[in-house]
């Protein structure tokens, strides 16, 4: 069911470190790219330490008049115990805390990781209608159920059901008022701290575990995922060949959800390309992954790694 309201503000919530503010002024391009004309975003960027230079980058998006982006500080401290390991930084784990950082008067918020291209009318995503459901998300492809080989480690302690769908928490829609209502992000924190030797998917295996049977799934093609070019039919998968071909040919987002990015690695994704083009539109305009910025990115990675070991 959709429900059309075209004078209302689309809510997108994105949360990045330093290291992430190029790929962030992509996505936000690339939602502003393809914005039907009569409506407008409102961003609100969880900030992890973005610097003042790359802030006022990110804000020369703004002069288009579709577009407002606030800054929001994350209470660090409720993430103290959280896992980090190799690119997953406190920040991966900013989502969990989106109903607690947003003013109250926000009922509903699309959130967007920050290693993603928006190709399709955001306008679309934020007039499904959420109904009594917590959340929008898209089934991981990779991961179809929590009972899957790299599913929930614990579903059976749990009382989950096996044949529960497992989403991917790169892309999704939020009740805010029913998030708030039951409290959520603090089951999601406690769910961290007491079930770590379970935690295989950070932010996202608490997510599914916390708020399993009770979200409600997406089109395939709102949250592409690099693991549907292994494979270019559905065979063994619980999607239909429509679905898989949809989001194989003509995704809505495309999600590099991997180690390897476009920014930071030489590994193929037919997407690269159409990264570069956004990253033309953006202060960025001219960047390219070169030897100088591999080394550099490896040295950062080394650091953040021993940081997080610490």
């Amino acid at each position: 069911m959709v429900t059309p309201s075209s004078k209302e503000s689309i809510i997108v919530v994105c949360g990045a470190d330093d290291r992430y503010a190029m790929p962030l002024a992509v996505v936000i391009c690339s939602v502003l790219e393809n914005l039907s004309s009569n409506r407008h975003c409102t961003f609100f960027i969880i900030d992890g330490g973005i610097s003042k230079k790359n802030k006022n980058r990110i804000l020369k998006l703004t002069d288009s008049k579709q577009c407002l982006i606030n800054w929001l500080q994350p209470p660090d401290a409720m993430l103290n115990n959280v896992i980090l390991s190799g690119h997953i930084t406190v920040a991966g784990y900013y989502k969990i805390l989106i109903p607690v950082l947003l003013p109250d008067s926000y009922s509903k918020a699309i959130y967007l990781d920050s290693d993603l291209i928006v190709k399709g009318d955001l306008a679309k995503l934020w007039d499904i209608n959420i109904e009594d459901n917590y959340l929008l998300a898209v089934p991981d492809i990779g991961i179809p159920y929590v009972s899957s080989l790299y599913g929930l480690k614990n579903y059976k302690e749990l009382g989950i059901p096996s044949h529960q769908k497992y989403f991917n928490a790169g892309v999704f829609v939020l009740n805010l008022e029913k998030m708030r209502t039951e409290n959520i992000s603090m089951q999601v924190i406690q769910y961290l701290q007491d079930n770590k030797e379970h935690i295989r998917w950070h932010d996202q295996d608490a997510l599914n575990a916390v708020l399993a049977g009770k979200w409600t799934e997406l089109e395939l093609r709102w949250n592409q995922l690099p693991s549907i070019y292994n494979n270019s039919s559905c065979e063994d998968s619980p999607f239909s060949q429509e679905e898989w071909t949809n989001a194989l040919k003509d995704p809505y987002i495309i999600h590099f959800a991997s180690s390897s990015k476009p920014w930071n690695s030489t590994v193929y994704h037919p997407a690269n390309d159409l990264f570069f083009h956004y990253v033309d539109k953006t202060p960025w305009a001219g960047w390219r992954f070169t030897i100088l910025r591999r080394i550099w990115i490896k040295l950062m990675l080394k650091i953040v790694t021993t940081m997080s070991k610490a």
